[in-house]
């Protein structure tokens, strides 16, 4: 594929190990580029963030919406689809990643999504319930958990294979239901992040633009990830501009370098260098993220809402003993959401240069901090561990 897919697994095998006789009826297999590296190079005259008690009237809680799933790992390397003879499920799904790096970090967080009564959802609630995440906004419904197949050459390298156990527009994450979301809970929320994937499917489309609306009718700020993932979209050619209009409505937009060619045509070295024309391009959204693996990790803020004065930096990257990179960018969103709660919101983070370039160092730590360790959930630091990072990072 074109453009760089988002590796988010889970910290482990769950438990139950390997599954076999998956029943995919998706005969090709799907490009998948290993998530690049999101980590970067910090300097060591670093500012710490620290929790900070909010004011009464500021919310510190996060709500995180969208898709839990699992990625299935084929335990043979060098196998086709029909030749794997087992599978081994790891947890993830971007926005359940962030939530549970969120409450690792030590943030209130709640996680918004619907998914199955099988024994993966069963899973997936303990291991989130473990990090202290709040499930009480989570649908439950008859449809199974999204099962994603995954084969590897003998490198290692990565393959999407389609779906496990259903057809991509039948798993329970797609039925997230507009009318049975927590509105007093996003109205009043610090920040709301959802991805773009949910976005293919009509019923937890409309939900996440709901989501939005009950956002914007109080002081929660929309933090939208970009996730382009092609071989969850029925319709692929419509799916980039569907994403497009979907992050009109971001406060805050996180893309690669390769996202932004995608969806605004900015060549990838001319995106993560000049971020603010990124900015320019995402007119409603008050800043941008840009992030592109080895290469670095640049931002693009408005100093204020109606503001041309834009602060923007670039943080290159950090070098650190790399295990695996899975996860990584979860980490790093759930790292400047920390900083950006923990500023006040939006307005007081960028209106201070400093503030803001700590934030986004603090993000690239916890997401340096994830590839150091297996698996994108159990590496997950608290502030502690990234910040040890940033006072003890050997540089490039």
């Amino acid at each position: 594929m074109g453009v760089a897919l988002h590796a988010e697994l889970g910290g482990r095998p769950v438990l139950g190990s390997s599954r076999s006789g998956f029943n995919c009826s998706h005969p090709p297999c799907w490009t998948y580029r290993p998530a690049r590296c999101r980590y970067h190079r910090i300097r060591r005259s670093h500012r710490s963030i620290r929790c900070e008690q909010q004011t009464s009237s500021t919310s510190s809680r996060v709500v995180s919406l969208g898709e839990a799933l699992f990625d299935c790992i084929a335990d043979q390397k060098g196998k086709s689809r029909e030749e794997v003879e087992s599978w081994t499920p790891y947890p993830g799904g971007a926005p359940a990643n962030v939530a549970a790096a969120l409450g690792k970090l030590g943030l209130d967080v709640s996680f918004v999504s619907a998914i199955g009564k099988d024994d993966l959802a069963k899973q997936m609630l303990n291991l989130l319930e473990s990090r202290n995440v709040d499930l009480s906004a989570v649908q439950r419904n008859d449809r199974p958990t999204r099962d994603v197949l995954v084969i590897r050459d003998l490198s290692g390298d990565r393959e999407f294979c389609g779906f496990g156990v259903a057809e991509t527009t039948e798993y329970a994450d797609c039925f997230i239901q507009p009318d049975e979301l927590p509105y007093d809970m996003i109205k009043g929320a610090a920040a709301l992040v959802t991805g773009s994937l949910g976005l293919a499917y009509p019923t937890t489309a409309a939900a996440m633009r709901r989501a939005i609306d009950i956002a914007k009718e109080g002081p929660c700020q929309v933090l939208v990830d970009v996730n382009w993932r092609p071989v969850f979209w029925p319709d692929q050619a419509a799916a980039p501009g569907i994403i497009r209009e979907y992050c009109e409505r971001a406060d805050i937009l996180k893309l690669s370098d390769e996202e932004a060619e995608l969806l605004y045509g900015i060549p990838r070295a001319e995106a993560l260098q000049h971020a603010d024309k990124v900015l320019a391009k995402a007119t409603e959204a008050q800043g941008v993220l840009v992030t592109a693996g080895e290469g670095g990790c640049s931002y693009a803020f408005h100093s204020g809402k109606g503001s041309k004065e834009v602060f923007k930096g670039f943080i290159p990257i950090l070098t650190v003993d790399v295990v695996e990179t899975t996860g990584a960018g979860d980490a790093f969103l759930a790292g400047f959401l920390f900083g950006l709660v923990n500023a006040g919101g939006l307005d007081g983070l960028r209106q201070d240069p400093a503030k803001l370039k700590a934030a986004v160092e603090f993000a690239t730590a916890c997401g340096a901090f994830v590839t150091t360790k297996p698996g994108a959930i159990d590496a997950q630091p608290s502030q502690q561990e990234a910040e040890h990072l940033l006072k003890t990072a050997r540089h490039a």
